[in-house]
């Protein structure tokens, strides 16, 4: 059985903090749920969608499951990050 990718702490205290901005900001608009992965990951669905938070050493951006950058995880990549995702919701 393969080991578990190694984290710090404040890494992912880091992604987390930042898909829970992301998730209050699409709450508005459509249902999102924070899940915690069974690998220790965090991730947001969003209807159909899930989105994480990658990157590392304080530069992130949201990420589909299938690879797709929705934008910068700072202010501004909120809101376009929640835009998309609440527009795909609604289809």
């Amino acid at each position: 059985m393969p080991a578990a990718p190694m984290r710090a702490p404040d890494e992912s205290q880091a992604r987390h903090r930042r898909l829970v901005q992301l998730g209050l900001e699409v709450s508005r608009h459509c249902p999102a749920r924070l899940i915690r992965r069974h690998n220790g990951q965090w991730a947001l669905t969003v209807g159909r969608e899930t989105v994480y938070c990658a990157g590392a050493e304080g530069v992130y951006a949201y990420v589909t499951h299938h690879g797709l950058i929705l934008s910068p995880a700072n202010d501004e990549g909120i809101t376009q990050a929640a835009t998309h995702l609440a527009g795909g919701a609604a289809r």
